[in-house]
């Protein structure tokens, strides 16, 4: 089994971040973001499948909250 690397420009343009600030920002304040892996001396990646879920887990908290609210 492959693990694929997302850049993180890959990581930005998924979440619709321009910036590396936004990004920043989000790692320090979601602590289950996944961790960021240092591939180079100026380049850093994710792990693909740890940033696939935890995009679904944001969408199943998501419907969670609105099933919520329609209670």
């Amino acid at each position: 089994m492959t693990n694929t690397i997302l850049l993180k420009k890959e990581v930005k343009k998924l979440l619709h971040y321009k910036s590396d600030t936004s990004l920043y920002t989000l790692e320090q304040r979601d602590k289950t973001f996944p961790q960021k892996i240092r591939i180079g001396l100026r380049r850093v990646g994710y792990r693909a499948d740890e940033i696939y879920s935890w995009l679904e887990s944001r969408r199943v908290e998501r419907r969670e909250v609105k099933r919520r609210d329609v209670a």
